[in-house]
């Protein structure tokens, strides 16, 4: 019978490398990036509203001295369902206001559609994301710390938000 020590004694590479640079955090401040990955969760908020979370994955450009190629989790945004009108459409009002501005940055398209009020009125319909809707976007992001206490003492941690699409095309797709 072997144990685990018999068991690791046989990979064949048994180096292990520490690189400083990698522990060092990204500095605050606006870096261009470009979109990843994409993360999403659904969630009932301690008020026991729906929602879903999505977070971005950013990666520094190769243009970002010291930090080109890291990869930096979006705060996250979220998209709340709201409760269902007399038509079967969930409208939301605030609550939704900051998904609508990360939808408009990225060019993402929204419906308008028309509602028979007394007044009458134009809402906007807000789509789901999928990563096929803004994977390989060139954007420029912003780039804040975090700090949270953990079961080792104190992290910081860089968080990222989205500032803009860039490279002046609409939708922030590379040029290939």
């Amino acid at each position: 019978m072997s144990n685990v020590d018999d068991l690791l004694d046989n990979f064949e590479d048994e180096d292990v490398y520490y690189d400083p640079q990698m522990s060092t955090l990204v500095p605050e401040g606006s870096y261009p990036a470009k979109i990843v990955d994409l993360y999403s969760k659904r969630i009932n908020t301690q008020r026991g509203n729906r929602a879903l979370l999505y977070k971005p994955k950013y990666r520094l450009d190769d243009a970002v001295r010291n930090y080109s190629g890291r990869d930096v989790q979006d705060a996250g945004i979220w998209r709340f369902f709201g409760t269902k009108d007399e038509n079967g459409r969930r409208i939301t009002g605030g609550s939704n206001a900051n998904y609508k501005r990360f939808l408009d940055k990225l060019h993402i398209p929204m419906e308008k559609v028309d509602v028979d009020d007394t007044p009458p009125r134009t809402i906007i319909k807000l789509p789901a994301i999928t990563k096929d809707m803004i994977l390989n976007k060139s954007v420029v992001i912003s780039i804040h710390h975090e700090e949270w206490q953990g079961t080792h003492g104190r992290n910081i941690t860089p968080v990222a938000t989205l500032v803009r699409v860039r490279n002046g095309g609409v939708n922030g797709q590379e040029n290939t």
